[in-house]
């Protein structure tokens, strides 16, 4: 056999095999008719291939057939813009020509297209219709898209689709005998009718429900039912058939706002329904803004794509059911029946909205719950909703019926309960002695007595008392409360000199509760000092431990009082100048507290005065004198300490030890401190112009310690004035740095990592630890003036600054020695190692002016080539 022989075989052979093949692949794509079947379904036979947008009908018919896929079951791709080209072949085995129907369930497809092959191959259409096109092109005035196709006997026809959409692409084909297609449409349009027929019937009951109630419910329930009506109507193409049949474009603006108004109308009926506004505050801020969310979605429906409009409002769709759900589960876990309905009503449309997402992006397969879900669950949710206004509606009114015959009940007891108020209004709820209301009226018949008695008023303030809630918690501390208070009452109605404030039945009453854990009482006799030692030994026996829970507890107090006398009798000012009393009572005063004048920081004058303190403050009423520190071993003026004097326009000169404290309690110290610093940093300034580098110590209070941001503000301070930070020395007391230590540490810290000198002032005065000290980032002790002053003269004060300085340098601080009076102090100073000292035998305070001219004219060294060590 010959080269050319061979190769014409081979070439026969590869014919062969490749008709074989397409014969394969038409067998696999060609649907014999049952003529026995009146329904088959097309979706096996189906092969599909993509084509561009402007591919000809003919450039396609002209495909081999081995570029066209097979259809993995019924089609469904997702989310698409593609054209597609469907084919399948139907072939008539029978000896007569058969007439059957194409359905195409899915009405949301823009284009459709479908064609006829003929006997030669070439394709011819049939009809051109699609959800963008006037429903009059449509083959069969029907909501699905239907076409009619013919198969002679004994031969086969091939048939194709084409297909083009902005939302996902979907061809459920079933193949119809034409009588049971139109058997089955009007059974269909039967369950239709019935549909719409109840949604309609239950929106107008609950519309006339609404004028009835005013309940806004009501109202929302209907546009709910109307919205997802109107929504099912399109998603089924009914709404394209029956309402919109010529405007194709305006059918497809009303599917992508109603779906968004929809979930609008759900969310406004859940709030109104379960009342999120007044019972679930936060739930009704999340759905404010899902409401907001679907009047988005709703305008970029007008503006946006089809494709990314649908998107947008599915992606909003998920969380809003998902968020009902929860929502409803939620109260109804929590016992809420008005819950239940409504959380059953979102399980089904929860599942059914998934499994149509799900479908729609093509990730699970079309099934009747994908196809039916939304309209089946939309229905069951109006349902739903209509049973959970019913619900209410009965739960409502029964409740009022209930409230009607419990109102006559109440009626009957009124006199009961208000004879109870009357009581509780003057007795504590928690001890049942007489309140404060009741002390008072008691207080003012006991200051109409004989002016031969005195009478006093007695305040007792149990401490630490929040110790014991703590530890025992307060149901048990509120039990040991009344234990307390009763032992009292029985102690003080044992007092001879008693006043007792009332009398229930046989058991009088002599102890008040006034507020917490502050207890009152009155006594009286013939002078204030007997009235003293008996509210001392009435004290000492309270002090006894309370056997409580099988603990011995011993309860620590304060006492305050108060005496009675023609000018000072109403019980107002009485019960206050008792509260100041026990509240100014210091350590190591007596045991009871007794009110004078003087030690009342809340008095008109002091009032006054600190309004004159926030003029001086803000009007340069104020003046800051500076006394002159010494570095001992280089004789150098190292710095100068700031002290506030106010001499007052009409109350002449005004001490420190007046106003400052009271500046602490009013809050004037914050404002007063800033002052202070700031003067301090300008008077920095006018050192630098005379070449000298001294620093310049400002005293804190506690106050400062405590306050917010404070290492801030001398930081800002600082660079405003251009003043480098170790030139700032900030002095504070170890008492004011013991009152919050958490808090005094934290401040002290920040104002070191700013490069701000710390000094702790007037050390060995204060009452403060030793460990608790050598944890603060200080530089410098300042050792208190009343151990210096006379220690050339005292051996037990040269002993105390001597081991002082020896401990001080040991831990790493400079010894600043404050109250130097004479050269022989300053002499032993040096010998015992002090680095600065201070005092009259170097200088006395002085305004700006004459330290200035102090430091231009002393001997001492001021020069700042020389720079004194810091340990």
């Amino acid at each position: 056999m010959t080269r050319t022989n061979t190769e014409n075989l081979s070439h026969v052979i590869r014919r062969l095999l490749l008709l074989c093949m397409l014969a394969l692949t038409t067998v696999a794509a060609t649907l014999t008719i049952d003529t026995e079947s009146s329904r088959q379904n097309l979706s096996n036979t189906i092969r599909y291939v993509g084509s561009e947008q402007n591919t000809l009908p003919g450039e396609i018919a002209s495909i081999p057939d081995e570029q066209w896929q097979s259809a993995p079951g019924e089609i469904n791709f997702g989310y698409t813009r593609q054209p597609h080209w469907f084919r399948f072949t139907l072939r008539n085995t029978s000896t007569r020509k058969l007439e059957r129907l194409v359905e195409l369930k899915y009405p949301l497809l823009d284009y459709v297209d479908f064609y006829r092959l003929t006997d030669g191959g070439e394709p011819e259409l049939i009809n051109s219709t699609g959800d963008h096109r006037p429903f009059s092109s449509r083959m069969f005035k029907h909501k699905h898209f239907i076409f009619r196709v013919e198969v002679p006997a004994n031969e086969s026809r091939t048939f194709l689709l084409r297909t083009q959409t902005g939302g996902a692409l979907q061809l459920p084909l079933t193949l119809w005998e034409e009588s049971a297609f139109n058997d089955e449409s009007r059974f269909a349009l039967i369950l239709e009718s019935i549909f719409y027929g109840i949604m309609l019937i239950m929106a107008i009951f609950n519309v006339l429900l609404y004028f009835s109630f005013r309940e806004k419910a009501y109202l929302y329930y209907v546009l709910v039912a109307v919205a997802t009506t109107l929504f099912v109507m399109a998603l089924e193409g009914s709404a394209f058939q029956y309402l919109l049949p010529r405007y194709p474009m305006l059918n497809e603006f009303l599917f992508l706002m109603l779906l968004p108004t929809s979930l609008f109308t759900l969310c406004l009926f859940a709030r109104e329904y379960l009342d999120l506004k007044h019972q679930h505050p936060r739930w009704n801020r999340l759905f404010e803004i899902f409401l907001w969310a679907c009047g988005a979605a709703f305008l970029l429906s007008l503006m946006l794509p089809y494709h990314l409009s649908t998107r947008i409002t599915i992606s909003l769709a998920v969380p809003i059911a998902i968020s009902n759900l929860v929502l409803g589960l939620s109260l109804w876990h929590n016992k809420k029946k008005s819950a239940r309905l409504f959380a059953v009503a979102w399980i089904a449309l929860l599942v059914s909205l998934l499994a149509t997402i799900f479908n729609k992006a093509g990730f699970i397969p079309p099934s009747f719950l994908s196809r039916h879900g939304i309209p089946i669950s939309n229905a069951l949710l109006v349902l739903m909703f209509s049973f959970a206004l019913i619900d209410r509606f009965y739960r409502e009114h029964k409740a009022l019926d209930k409230e009607r015959r419990t109102a006559l009940d109440a009626l009957r007891q009124q006199q009961e309960a208000e004879a109870a108020l009357v009581h509780a209004s003057v007795h504590n709820e928690v001890t049942g002695l007489p309140n404060r209301s009741l002390f008072e009226k008691a207080l003012d018949a006991i200051s109409y007595r004989s002016e031969n008695d005195t009478s006093a008023v007695f305040l007792l303030h149990l401490q630490r008392f929040d110790d014991v809630n703590k530890t025992l918690g307060h149901m048990h501390a509120d039990e040991l409360l009344r234990q307390f208070a009763h032992r009292m009452d029985s102690v003080i109605l044992a007092s001879p000199v008693v006043s007792p404030l009332e009398r229930t039945g046989d058991k009088p009453c002599a102890v008040a509760h006034i507020e917490g854990v502050t207890f009152a009482f009155a006594l009286s006799g013939d002078s204030h000092d007997r009235l003293l030692r008996e509210a001392a030994l009435l004290t000492e026996q309270l002090a006894e431990p309370i056997e409580f829970m099988g603990l011995s507890l011993e309860l620590q107090f304060i006492v305050g009082s108060s005496v009675v006398s023609p000018d000072n009798s109403d019980p107002q000012t009485l019960l206050r100048q008792a509260f100041i009393a026990f509240d100014q009572r210091s350590g190591n005063s007596m045991p009871i507290a007794t009110y004078r004048p003087e030690m009342n920081p809340y008095s008109p004058q002091r009032l006054t005065l600190m309004t004159e303190l926030r003029y001086a403050i803000n009007h340069a009423g104020l003046e800051l004198y500076f006394q002159p520190q010494i570095h001992l071993k280089s004789q150098r003026v190292s710095g100068f300490e700031a002290l506030i004097r106010w001499n007052h326009p009409e109350r002449g000169f005004i001490p420190p030890d007046e106003f400052i404290p009271v500046a602490e309690k009013t809050g004037l110290i914050k404002p007063l401190t800033r002052w202070v610093v700031n003067q301090a940093l300008t008077f920095c300034s006018e050192l630098d112009k005379r070449g000298c580098d001294a620093k310049v110590s400002v005293n804190i209070s506690a106050v400062n310690l405590r306050e917010p941001g404070f290492s801030e503000t001398i930081c800002n301070l600082l660079s405003d004035q251009r003043v480098a930070a170790q030139r700032l020395v900030l002095e504070v007391t170890e008492t004011a740095a013991m009152v919050d230590p958490v808090m005094s540490l934290g401040v002290l810290k920040a104002l070191q990592r700013a490069r701000v000198r710390l000094s702790i002032d007037d050390f060995g005065t204060g009452h403060s630890s030793l460990a608790y000290i050598r944890k603060l980032p200080v530089n410098e002790i300042k050792i208190d003036r009343s151990f210096v002053m006379e220690m050339d003269t005292n051996p037990d004060d040269a002993t105390i600054v001597r081991t002082t300085i020896n401990m001080c340098h040991d831990l790493g601080y400079d010894v600043v020695a404050e109250g130097v009076e004479n050269d022989a102090t300053q002499s032993l100073l040096s010998q015992l190692g002090c680095d600065y000292i201070q005092g009259y035998h170097v200088a006395r305070p002085m305004s700006t002016r004459d330290a200035l001219h102090w430091l231009d004219t002393s001997d001492w060294e001021t020069s700042s080539r020389k720079s004194a060590p810091t340990r």
